[in-house]
């Protein structure tokens, strides 16, 4: 840990003195983030005997502070170079704690009416629609479980790789590369390839996609290639009033699955499903109800190490493992929400074929610096 922060701490100290000495020039400036999150996430699946998702407590706090430059080109271009740190303790794990290098290239870049960002490197999950609070990129949208459970979400907390955006006033676009493991000794070569779309029409209506094509290849021990594709085209409405708000999404979720080992062929996987959420002052309820095939087919099967491929291949909620019908349904208040502050209280209560499964128990609490420079812009 001390080979991260060292540096990047002195790193700040110098460009503190250079910027209070007033050597940079007037089109280069500090740039700078901090990011906290507090989640505690209590799981209590007993009902269901474990079957789909274990009973357990998500217990942790993430700290991510950044510092570099942001160099303001004259053709209307901003290009940052940024470098920190990402330090995660799960609660009651003694001392503990993992901490990851954060260092990325930015750009922004105006397109006649359109706003360009681009990041390449070690960069934030949260700044795609994949990541944690994928709902304040795309309006009232959230991307579907299915593609990343909650769990997934929180822990996994950045992306090595690519990710480009597009943004006007009819709609939202993105598309990007995580590369999540290099090939090596019991370590799988693992990338994911995505994209979000979002194009708003008349009347509150919008349509768009969800895509993902993962790829799970071999270790230097033993060989076993595995692809993963969800495509999940949808339509969706929305009104929203000042203190009212109501939005229905109805996607259709297509899979594609391969085990090449086992010469599978293209193993289809498909369903519908009805997204519908209320928002009336700070409370909120949001509903995934599903309907179709398992969208998960190798879940419980084993490669060629002897290892279950599990929640490795499959980063989605594994209720969605089961054909048949599934229901999520999250209930929760937002009494702290403005300034850079985000606090959430809630539950989540799991229903399939079987009746209920189980629920959650949920305290969030975020601070994000970003989210404040974003509006402030």
């Amino acid at each position: 840990m001390k080979r991260i922060l060292i540096p990047i701490a002195a790193c700040f100290l110098s460009l503190c003195v250079t910027a209070q000495e007033k050597r940079m020039p007037e089109n280069i400036s500090l740039a700078y983030d901090a990011y906290f999150r507090y989640c505690f996430d209590n799981r209590e699946f007993a009902r269901s005997e474990d079957r789909y998702m274990a009973s357990e407590t998500v217990h942790f706090a993430r700290l991510a502070p950044v510092i570099g430059l942001e160099y303001r080109s004259y053709d209307g271009l901003k290009h940052r170079l940024m470098a920190g740190a990402d330090i995660l303790k799960e609660m009651g794990s003694g001392r503990e704690y993992g901490s990851e290098l954060l260092c990325w290239y930015g750009l922004e870049m105006p397109i006649d009416g359109y706003g360009f960002t681009g990041r390449a490197g070690i960069f934030p999950r949260r700044f795609s629609v994949f990541g944690a609070e994928s709902a304040a990129l795309c309006g009232r949208d959230m991307v579907p479980s299915v593609f990343a459970s909650d769990k997934a979400r929180a822990l996994d907390g950045n992306m090595e790789g690519v990710l480009l955006q597009m943004r006007s006033s009819k709609g939202y676009v993105e598309a990007g590369l995580d590369w999540m493991g290099k090939i090596g000794s019991m370590r799988r070569e693992r990338f994911q390839v995505f994209t979000y779309g979002r194009f708003d029409l008349s009347g509150g209506f919008s349509l768009g996609w969800t895509a993902s094509m993962y790829h799970y290849a071999n270790t230097l021990e033993y060989k076993g290639v595995v692809d993963n594709m969800l495509v999940s085209p949808f339509v969706l409405w929305s009104n929203q009033g000042e203190e009212f708000g109501y939005t229905s999404k109805l996607s259709w979720l297509q899979g594609i699955h391969q085990d090449r080992i086992r010469k599978t062929g293209l193993e289809p996987a498909f369903g519908a499903l009805l997204t519908q959420r209320l928002d009336w002052k700070g409370l909120h309820l949001l509903s995934d109800t599903y309907y179709g095939t398992g969208q998960m087919p190798y879940y419980d099967r084993y490669d060629a190490g002897g290892f279950m491929y599990g929640s490795d291949l499959y980063a989605g909620c594994p209720f969605y493992r089961k054909p048949g019908f599934y229901e999520r349904a999250e209930f929760y208040w937002n009494p702290v929400t403005a300034g850079v502050a985000d606090i959430r209280i809630g539950m989540v209560a799991h229903f399939n074929g079987e009746g209920f499964c189980g629920w959650q128990q949920k305290l969030g609490v975020v601070f994000d610096l970003d989210r404040k420079i974003r509006k402030r812009k």
